[in-house]
């Protein structure tokens, strides 16, 4: 049952090879076309790199946490921080080992090392996620799993695992005792109803499945639990579809009671400092670099339409605070008058909007619009809200009024932040996601915020921009 899970961690250990591999022969050869002077072959010296690199990440549990029963992978935002680590640790100890043998290792330079470490920490998740995708584009490398359970969470799931490269799940089928579920599919196509949930274990057994995605009702759960564990390896239990705070925390016992601790990093006042002011430093320094372009968009702005050069647009901030949010302008100047006419004219621009707040194909964009918002240089002016203390630099979707029904009961999580200039949501697909999805991404940034995701989402961020992934 292993087999395919075994495929993917040797893909990943691979890949992670592959990464420092070309690291350092990068660095080596660029040092070498700048400043000559000595021989590149000298570096094959240090090839016990590539091998102790992977054996660091397996003992930090970077391959689906065992070679031999690989299971979930590690969240995307804590394998970014094990895999930096990772590579820090194995670098530093390539310098120790150059300052001590300094006397007789003239040849080499330490900042050869240096950049080649930084260089394989930015890089390796992404090598990483290109392998993930090569098998998942192959069906390769694809472990199997059932799903217990057809309720909301066992339909969220399955939605999520179809399309997702990353975790590495094939779900071969759903076990469920409603009727109506059991007549067809999950509302998600190519997964077989195999049966109730008594079925599961049988099923299980002639099938050699040895991972179990419980999404059903807690009290099922518990009768079950005995049947599961006498087969199952990993049971997942997924009992909600509500966020909660998970990110950090860890397992902690009670004189032979089990339970979770779960961590509130917003409530950490260093950290939140932390935040604050990493904001407005990094905000500072984009505006700067950014100067070039407040000159020449305004002057683009103006040749190619009628209007002012900024659209300006009340939004809600922390605790529910209004604001004005500041954006390039890439409509039309009557974009306001033009949508009544949309939505009054067609009903399924109507309904698109009442869904969304954005149309998908928005005739009221101008085209240099539509490259300021492919490229996002349409929010460079949100630099200002951050640095007037109204947004923070990531955070969750500054929101109209008209929006804070969709959040019902999450609003007070929501709003307790300062909204972002970009976050979660964005790196998840930005227009592409739907609007539940959208209010759950935000929700879970908001109770599992962490610096690391932070770190995380501005890098994931970068290469949303640089390869214009999702924005409209």
């Amino acid at each position: 049952m292993f087999k395919q899970g075994r495929i993917r961690v040797f893909a990943l250990g691979l890949a992670d090879a592959l990464c420092i591999a070309i690291a350092w022969t990068s660095v080596v050869l660029a040092y070498w076309r700048m400043s000559g002077g000595y021989t590149p072959s000298l570096y094959l010296d240090f090839w016990p790199v590539v091998p102790v690199f992977v054996i660091l990440n397996a003992m930090l549990g970077l391959y689906h946490g065992s070679w031999m029963y690989p299971a979930a992978p590690l969240p995307p935002v804590e394998e970014m921080r094990r895999l930096m680590l990772s590579a820090l640790i194995l670098h530093l100890a390539v310098v120790t080992v150059l300052v001590m043998l300094f006397q007789t290792m003239q040849g080499y330079s330490r900042m050869v090392v240096a950049i080649s470490g930084i260089l394989t920490a930015v890089l390796a998740q992404s090598v990483r996620n290109w392998a993930r995708r090569v098998l998942f584009s192959l069906h390769y490398g694809q472990i199997p799993v059932f799903l217990a359970g057809a309720g909301d969470v066992g339909r969220r799931v399955a939605a999520i695992l179809k399309n997702d490269a990353y975790t590495g799940f094939r779900i071969e089928g759903y076990f469920n005792d409603t009727g109506k579920a059991r007549a067809g599919r999950l509302g998600v196509d190519g997964i077989p109803c195999l049966g109730k949930l008594k079925d599961i274990v049988p099923e299980a057994t002639r099938r050699d499945v040895k991972i179990l995605l419980a999404c059903q009702d807690e009290r099922l759960f518990r009768c079950q639990m005995k049947e599961f564990s006498a087969w199952f390896t990993y049971i997942e239990f997924l009992p909600t579809a509500n966020a909660f705070p998970v990110f950090g925390a860890r397992v902690v016992t009670f004189d032979g009671l089990g339970g979770l601790e779960m961590v509130n990093q917003a409530r950490k006042r260093v950290l939140r400092f932390q935040k604050w002011v990493l904001d407005r430093v990094l905000a500072l320094f984009a505006f700067v670099l950014a100067i070039p372009l407040f000159v020449v968009i305004p002057i683009l702005i103006k040749l190619t339409s009628r209007g002012p050069v900024f659209y300006r647009q009340e939004r809600l901030g922390r605790h529910g605070k209004p604001f004005r949010l500041w954006k390039f302008r890439s409509m039309h100047a009557d974009a306001d008058e033009r949508l009544k006419h949309l939505i009054a004219d067609d009903p399924k621009v109507a309904d698109e909007w009442a869904n969304n707040f954005k149309l998908a194909d928005d005739p009221r964009v101008t085209l240099l619009g539509r490259f300021l918002r492919r490229t996002s240089l349409d929010e460079l002016p949100q630099l200002f809200n951050v640095l007037c203390g109204e947004m923070a630099l990531i955070g969750p979707r500054p929101i109209v009024e008209d929006e804070v029904k969709y959040y019902g009961t999450s609003y007070e999580t929501f709003s307790s932040v300062r909204p972002g200039v970009t976050g979660l949501w964005q790196v998840s697909g930005r227009s592409d996601t739907d609007y539940d999805r959208r209010v759950a991404l935000d929700t879970y940034y908001v109770l599992n915020w962490s610096p690391w995701m932070d770190i995380w989402i501005l890098i994931r961020t970068v290469l949303a921009v640089l390869l214009m992934r999702g924005a409209r």
